[in-house]
């Protein structure tokens, strides 16, 4: 965690910003698939692929550099019913040591190349790294987005294996979870349709984030 001069938080503390998603109902055995830090042209349709044989709709929080030359990915994307949503235009490392009008500016490039493209105004957001700073927050409240966490941390990037990524995902989800995972990631992409499976078999079943949270997804234009 980075250090703004007020600490920083990761999204499930509460800390600095108290209205964020990162589950749906427990009582029920439905899970959330979202994917962050696309569109990539050599793993996202892999990915989407996997969820269109199997009838899953999942969301894709964007990173807006991303866009340029993979603007088809895109289409492909909200074309076959999933979501999109806001994970920053840069995704800088220094992210969390922006001040609040250039972070502001950074969602703001993200959400007007997105509506150039598609013609949807995005509202959900999800923080680059997870973190929440008292900058994170005023660009949140002059942006007007719905924050959007996680309950189920994939760690994709750095995991060791198909089948320890498998086996953890198995063993840790918990009904209501928002599953984060990387549609940037070979890893994913191969070991996907495993992992759907594994957890339909379990008796779970996935819905859009949308339904289970009960938000809107994009602006009314």
């Amino acid at each position: 965690m980075a250090v703004t001069g007020s600490m920083a938080f990761f999204h499930s503390s509460g800390f600095h910003y108290k209205e964020v998603h990162f589950h749906g109902d427990r009582s029920k055995p439905l899970l959330s698939l979202t994917f962050d830090d696309g569109p990539s042209p050599a793993t996202t349709p892999v990915v989407l692929d996997v969820l269109k044989k199997h009838k899953v709709k999942a969301t894709f929080f964007i990173i807006g550099k991303n866009i340029g030359g993979n603007e088809e990915v895109l289409r492909r994307i909200l074309g076959e019913g999933h979501l999109i949503g806001n994970h920053s235009w840069s995704h800088s490392v220094l992210w969390d040591f922006l001040p609040a009008r250039r972070m502001a500016a950074d969602l703001v490039k993200n959400i007007a190349e997105t509506e150039r493209i598609t013609g949807k105004r995005m509202k959900l957001f999800r923080p680059p790294y997870g973190v929440i700073n008292p900058m994170v927050a005023r660009a949140i409240g002059r942006t007007g987005l719905n924050v959007i966490g996680w309950s189920f941390r994939s760690f994709d990037t750095t995991s060791g294996s198909a089948e320890s990524l498998l086996s953890k995902t198995i063993i840790k989800v918990r009904p209501g979870d928002i599953l984060l995972f990387h549609d940037s990631s070979e890893l994913t992409a191969g070991i996907l349709e495993k992992i759907i499976v594994s957890l339909q078999d379990t008796g779970f079943g996935f819905i859009p984030l949308d339904e289970m949270l009960k938000l809107q997804a994009y602006e009314n234009l």
